[in-house]
């Protein structure tokens, strides 16, 4: 955890307002619960926001009206430390009460265990059949070098088994079991051919709290066409039934494509009836798509359409009060061309989740081991976690500067929404520009750029005057994972 030299003199100047004889027990509380909020909001810099909120958060009740005079004095307004530390104090518990797997401090990591499928998807981000498959004893060491490094850190792992089909795996089962035995969040990505009950009850036996579970259309012969096997849509419907049987959580996932992106209403609304939750992912250019990108991949214009169709269902909730009601995958890669926060209440509703969030909350491990910044297959490797400690990978010049939103070129590296997208998609701009820190290509920014080399604030406004508003009772939020 890294904290800003201004925050780091705002911290030792609280300290010097609290009475001597109680310094030396709320110094290093105080520090661990400021740290303890940035982690929350899942982020690495500590703000004066989460320092401030972390006094009031512990303050007994019979002294917080000295320290609202306590932060009066040094020339803050307790009152809105006070609203935030209460926005953030409903988060948390909506998240402890529904699925603790989908807390925004989690780090998302899906693991590519096979290159193997049984179906035929064009779609597909994967290269298939092409590398063979690490020893299933090699994934539960990979999982537990990322688990407990991220453990020393104050954060759990999410762990997606991915392929591929995964379930080909006839010994993916002991993974599964391991990440129950140690107590690791763990989720499973299928297109559902080979999940039947037995598989589920395994899976929930094995403490696993959701499925992903992909399917393109909601007519099903026109799902079987997609996904190149006759009945894939109906064997999908079989296998959410059956995870819904068991208490699994389930979350489709509807690839939007060229063939299907005159469905995304009634996919949404089809999905939700099921009391399953849809997420709308766009095919990108990489893989298998990219050989068939004649026939799956989207225009300029019908990205344009995919992204207004997902975040006005996002604006609209946030208007409504609703803000926790968003899966964290209709806020992770928000883009400026959005409408921006008006206030430091809207922020705080949806920062957990919004902006790229590679080397934040999401990451991939490749079929070989090798660390990519993204849940996405990427050329950019980040190191090989089966060989290297995940500390080091962590702390490596390349991940800090993918964590920290660093882009090298275009307009993005002037933008002033920077801190809220954090430069759009990287993966995007690697299979388009083939350099993950390029600015990305598909943005509607209203903004007027600086000239390059011109310094801006990130998070400045220069936005339209319209905002969000009315951030509400929060609801839990879901986690991501890659098209299948």
């Amino acid at each position: 955890m890294e904290w800003k030299p201004e925050v780091e003199s705002l911290f030792s100047r609280v300290v010097e307002q609290v009475p001597l004889l109680f310094r030396p027990m709320v110094k290093p509380r105080l520090r661990k619960e400021a740290e303890k909020q940035c982690v929350d909001r899942c982020a690495f810099w500590v703000t004066t926001d989460d320092l401030l909120s972390a006094l009031f958060e512990i303050t007994p009740s019979q002294f917080q009206a000295e320290c609202v005079t306590m932060v009066r004095n040094l020339g803050h307004d307790p009152e809105r430390y006070l609203k935030l530390k209460d926005i953030r104090g409903l988060y948390q518990k909506s998240w402890n009460d529904f699925i603790e797997a989908f807390h925004p401090s989690n780090y998302h990591i899906t693991l590519y265990v096979t290159d193997r499928c049984n179906e035929q998807c064009k779609h597909c981000a994967v290269d298939l059949w092409k590398r063979p498959d690490l020893p299933i004893e090699d994934w539960i060491r990979i999982v537990d070098n990322v688990e407990f490094t991220l453990r020393d850190r104050g954060r759990r792992g999410v762990y997606i088994f991915f392929g591929g089909e995964p379930t080909v795996r006839r010994d993916l089962p002991q993974l599964i079991q391991h990440c129950g035995k140690i107590g690791a969040h763990h989720a499973l990505a299928t297109n559902g051919l080979l999940f039947k009950d037995d598989y589920a009850r395994m899976c929930a036996d094995n403490g696993m709290s959701h499925v992903f579970i992909s399917l393109d259309s909601g007519n099903p012969e026109k799902a079987s066409q997609i996904r190149g096997v006759k009945k894939a849509g109906d064997l999908a419907r079989r296998a959410i039934e059956t995870a819904q049987r068991h208490g699994l959580f389930v979350i489709v996932n509807f690839v939007v494509m060229k063939q299907n992106i005159d469905e995304m209403q009634e996919m949404k609304d089809l999905v939700e009836g099921w009391g399953a939750a849809p997420y709308m992912r766009c095919v990108i250019k990489t893989g298998t798509a990219a050989e068939h990108w004649g026939e799956v991949g989207l225009t300029h214009e019908e990205y344009r359409r995919f992204y207004d169709f997902k975040y006005k269902h996002a604006v609209e909730a946030v208007r409504n009060g609703n803000a926790g009601l968003l899966p964290i995958f209709d806020v992770w890669d928000w883009t400026p061309f959005m409408e921006e926060f008006k206030t430091p209440e809207e922020r705080t509703a949806v920062e957990w989740g919004v902006g790229c969030q590679a080397c934040r909350s999401i990451s991939g491990v490749d079929v070989n081991g090798d660390f990519l910044p993204c849940y996405y297959p990427t050329q950019l490797k980040l190191g090989n976690v089966l060989h290297t400690p995940f500390a080091e990978i962590m702390e490596s010049p390349l991940f800090v500067k993918i964590r920290d939103r660093h882009k090298d070129s275009g307009k993005c590296t002037t933008c002033p929404s920077g801190s809220t997208c954090g430069g759009g998609c990287g993966v995007h701009s690697e299979c388009e520009t083939g350099d993950f820190f390029a600015s990305v290509p598909y943005c509607w920014s209203p903004h007027e750029h600086h000239e390059a080399g011109e310094p801006v604030a990130l998070g400045a406004t220069s936005r339209p005057a319209s905002g969000l508003v009315q951030i509400g009772l929060p609801k839990p939020g879901l986690a991501p994972t890659v098209n299948a």
